[in-house]
């Protein structure tokens, strides 16, 4: 089974959808570190707290150490870096992150990255959900989730919404 990592906008955007459990049916088990864990837990001004505790697949684990030189100039927050430090101490095969500075520092140790549009492909790809396009507009709508004119219509036109 694959290693899947999560940084906290994907499960949140999920959890907001109710889509939570595409990532228990497209991954199976999903790592949270403690970081990611807490901020789930507060939710925040857009966003309900996620009660991780009711998945079962979602799986809290602490790196074993902090890669210091990941704060870069402190652009990530703290489960950015808890995030991509586990992802790469487990070796995993996918890490789930969104924000774009995270995504970057991660594909440049290595690491495969997927966000929360990349899940929504993969689920409308197993027939998991009908269509994209207005789990996007929700997101985008009610939680002021960034996406990118360009790239939206790039997942559009590959599951054919375009």
């Amino acid at each position: 089974m694959a290693i899947v990592v999560s940084d906290t906008s994907p499960i949140r955007a999920l959890h907001h959808l109710e889509l939570l459990g595409v990532l228990n049916q497209l991954y199976g088990s999903v790592l949270i570190p403690p970081a990611v864990a807490d901020e789930l837990r507060r939710g925040s001004a857009r966003c309900s707290s996620v009660p991780i505790e009711r998945f079962a697949f979602i799986q809290v684990s602490a790196p074993v150490s902090i890669l210091t030189s990941l704060s870069v100039e402190d652009v990530l927050d703290l489960g950015e870096v808890q995030a991509i430090s586990l992802a790469i101490e487990r070796n995993a095969n996918v890490l789930l992150i969104d924000e774009r500075e995270g995504r970057r520092v991660a594909t440049e140790r290595g690491l495969s990255v997927v966000g929360a549009l990349g899940v929504l492909l993969r689920a409308k790809r197993a027939g998991l959900v009908p269509m994209v396009r207005p789990l996007v507009a929700r997101l985008r709508s009610e939680l002021n989730f960034f996406v990118s004119e360009r790239f939206l219509n790039e997942v559009l036109w590959i599951v054919d919404e375009a």
